[in-house]
């Protein structure tokens, strides 16, 4: 039976990395919800190696709107005559790096919106399709930044983005208790060699992220295949498979 993935924020970085891998495998219909399908960066996505029976699908998907996954998911199914979405993979998000004193309330709001409403937004309206499925899966693309276990050893500028991850965290551990069905976890990627994961790095002094995003891609891709709701569910875990400290 053909496998169907809808992967938000694909068209760069990790999303990218993790498009590619499942456009790699046979029978598989991959959907990307990005902000502008009629950006360069979504020429770019048609034009990767497809495996034998397998398609690309791309929608409109802006995490900063309450409206957009809806109707993605609407024209999903009439346009495009999908039924069940078996992986859901919340995977765009902002990060701004500042510290309390250089952060506004407005900045603070949008990585609420984008990082955590946008997620759960996409969840809502993904939902029936998603246990139309055997095995439902709603994975987010976290971080250890947001973790209070690590705050001390981690004291990098990112208390929007922080707050936002601590926000989705909580969003899809309770989604893994009110959905007996749902395997749900947020996975922590790595620091990421992405223009954002850069950014970071050189404000601490370093030249680069230290991961590559095809090995943090490798290494989700790993683990949602994998989980299961008795094992991982409901876990906060690293692109490796280790335990994150809530």
């Amino acid at each position: 039976m053909n496998y169907t993935v809808l992967i938000t924020g694909a068209n760069r970085g990790i999303g990218k990395a993790l498009l590619q891998l499942y456009l790699g495998l046979p029978n598989t219909t991959v959907i990307v919800g990005i902000r502008d399908p009629g950006h360069p960066s979504a020429d770019d996505i048609r034009h990767l190696p497809v495996a034998a029976n397998s398609h690309l699908i791309i929608v409109k998907i802006d995490s900063a709107s309450s409206t957009d996954a809806q109707a993605a998911i609407d024209i999903l199914e009439s346009q495009h005559g999908i039924k069940k979405i078996d992986t859901l993979i919340a995977n765009a998000g902002i990060a701004n790096w500042a510290a309390a004193a250089q952060t506004t309330v407005s900045e603070l709001e949008d990585h609420l919106k984008i990082n955590a409403v946008g997620p759960f937004a996409l969840y809502s309206a993904a939902r029936r399709l998603l246990f139309n499925s055997k095995t439902p899966k709603f994975i987010v693309i976290s971080t250890e930044l947001g973790s209070f276990g690590l705050m001390k050893e981690r004291p990098l500028p990112a208390i929007a983005y922080g707050a936002s991850k601590v926000a989705v965290n909580y969003l899809v551990v309770k989604l893994h208790y009110e959905e007996p069905d749902l395997i749900a976890l947020p996975i922590h990627p790595g620091w990421v060699n992405t223009d954002s994961g850069n950014r970071l790095a050189k404000i601490v002094g370093m030249n680069d992220a230290p991961v590559t995003p095809s090995q943090a891609a490798e290494g989700v891709f790993e683990q949602i295949e994998k989980a299961t709701k008795e094992k991982t569910s409901g876990q906060f875990i690293d692109f490796k498979g280790n335990a994150v400290s809530w």
